[in-house]
C-alpha cells in the first residue's frame, strides 16, 4: 500500500485501524428507507470465500496493524439463508484472522445484523464457534426513528434479540436521515430512550441514493440535531467524542479501507450508480481522495482551530451537489458553542 498525499497530511487525524467492509449479499428480510440496495438480490451467496484472498492481501500490505472487519448483507442471519452460508461466515473470519496473526496484526469483526431473526441458535454456534477459535466477534444493529417500523420489521423480535445478545453488541447505529432527525427532535420515541440508557449508541451520516431528495438532511438540520444530542443524549458518539476530547481522530476510514461488493468489486463508499452532477466533485468509486481535499480546501480545515478536535463528517455527503449548506462549517459553530458553553 503506498501512502498518498492526503495520508501523509492527515497523519493525526487517520483512525488507528484499517477497516474492511463485507457486502457479503444484498437479500434482506427489510426494506429500510434510507437503503440503497437491492433486497431481492441473491448474488454473492457463492462468492463468500472468493473475499478471503483479497481480505488477506489488504491486510498484509497495511501499515497499520489493526484491522476492523465489518461483514454485512442485506441480512447476515435471514432465517431464510442455509445453514452452508454460516460454514462460510466461519471460515472467512477464521482465515483472515488466522493470516493477521501470523504477521502480529489483530481483526475485530462486526457482524451487522438488524436482529430480525428466529433462528438464533445457529447465530450462537457461530459466535461461540469463532470466539473458541480466537475470533474477536461482535454485533452491531441498528435501529430506525422512521421508515422501519411496517409489517416486516418485528419489534418484539427485535427486542428479544437485543437482550439475547447484549453482551455481544458493541453498537446500536442509526442513520441520521432528515426524517429520522425530525422524528428524534420531536421526543416521540420511548424505545429509543430505553436503547440510549443500555446500549452504545452511534449514529451514521446519510450516504445519497435514489431517496435523497427527501432523506438528505440540511447542514443546520445536522447542526440542531448535534445540539439536541449534546444536551439529551450526550453519550451518543461521535458527539461524545466531539464534546469530551482535544483530539479526535477522522471518523471516515477511507485512506485506508477496502470495500468489496457482493460481486467481488471494489469501491470505497459509493457503490450506487450516480448520475453526472450528483456531485460537485467527479465520481471517483475507487477513492474518495478529490472529494477529501475538496473539503479541506473549501472549509479551510489545516488552518482551523477546531482542526485537532473535529472529527470531519462523511465527505461523501458533504460532496452532494444538492446540499444545504450553512454560511459557516457546522463543525466551527459547534465547536464554538461548546467552547461558551451554549451548546446545550
Amino acid at each position: 500500500m503506498t501512502k498518498s498525499y492526503l495520508q501523509d497530511l492527515l497523519r493525526s487525524k487517520l483512525p488507528d485501524s484499517s477497516e474492511v467492509e463485507l457486502h457479503l449479499f444484498e437479500l434482506c428480510n427489510l426494506r429500510c428507507h434510507f437503503c440503497g440496495q437491492d433486497h431481492d438480490d441473491r448474488t454473492g451467496f457463492d462468492l463468500i470465500r472468493s473475499k478471503i484472498a483479497p481480505v488477506k492481501e489488504f491486510i498484509s500490505q497495511n501499515p497499520k496493524k489493526s484491522h476492523i472487519v465489518n461483514v454485512m448483507g442485506g441480512e447476515l442471519f435471514n432465517d431464510e439463508l442455509p445453514d452452508a452460508v454460516f460454514a462460510d461466515y466461519y471460515d472467512l473470519a477464521t482465515e483472515v484472522a488466522a493470516h493477521a496473526a501470523s504477521l502480529g496484526h489483530t481483526c475485530t469483526f462486526n457482524w451487522v445484523t438488524n436482529l430480525i431473526f428466529q433462528k438464533h441458535p445457529r447465530v450462537s454456534a457461530l459466535l461461540d464457534r469463532l470466539r473458541a477459535a480466537g475470533v474477536v466477534s461482535n454485533l452491531s444493529t441498528s435501529y430506525d426513528f422512521a421508515g422501519r417500523k411496517n409489517s416486516l420489521w418485528n419489534e418484539e423480535v427485535f427486542r428479544k434479540n437485543l437482550e439475547r445478545y447484549r453482551s455481544s453488541i458493541f453498537t446500536v447505529g442509526f442513520v441520521l436521515t432528515r426524517p429520522a432527525i425530525q422524528k428524534l427532535l420531536r421526543e416521540e420515541d420511548a424505545f429509543f430512550r430505553y436503547l440510549y440508557a443500555h446500549y452504545p449508541l452511534y449514529f451514521d451520516y446519510y450516504v445519497p441514493e435514489a431517496g435523497a431528495a427527501t432523506l438528505m438532511p440540511s447542514d443546520r438540520e445536522i447542526l440542531d440535531v448535534y445540539r439536541f444530542i449534546a444536551k439529551h443524549y450526550p453519550r451518543i458518539s461521535p458527539v461524545k467524542e466531539l464534546i469530551e476530547n482535544e483530539q479526535n481522530k477522522m471518523t471516515c476510514y477511507s485512506l485506508n479501507k477496502l470495500t468489496l461488493l457482493p460481486n467481488g468489486r471494489e469501491v470505497k463508499c459509493r457503490y450506487v450508480d450516480y448520475k453526472e452532477g450528483d456531485f460537485r466533485t467527479p465520481v471517483d468509486y475507487q477513492s474518495n481522495e478529490n472529494i477529501i481535499e475538496a473539503h479541506l480546501e473549501e472549509n479551510e480545515c489545516l488552518s482551523c482551530q477546531w482542526f485537532e478536535r473535529c472529527s470531519f463528517r462523511c465527505f461523501v455527503q458533504a460532496d452532494w451537489a444538492k446540499r444545504e449548506k450553512t454560511a459557516e462549517c457546522l463543525f466551527k459553530t459547534f465547536f464554538g458553542e461548546i467552547e461558551r458553553g451554549t451548546h446545550h
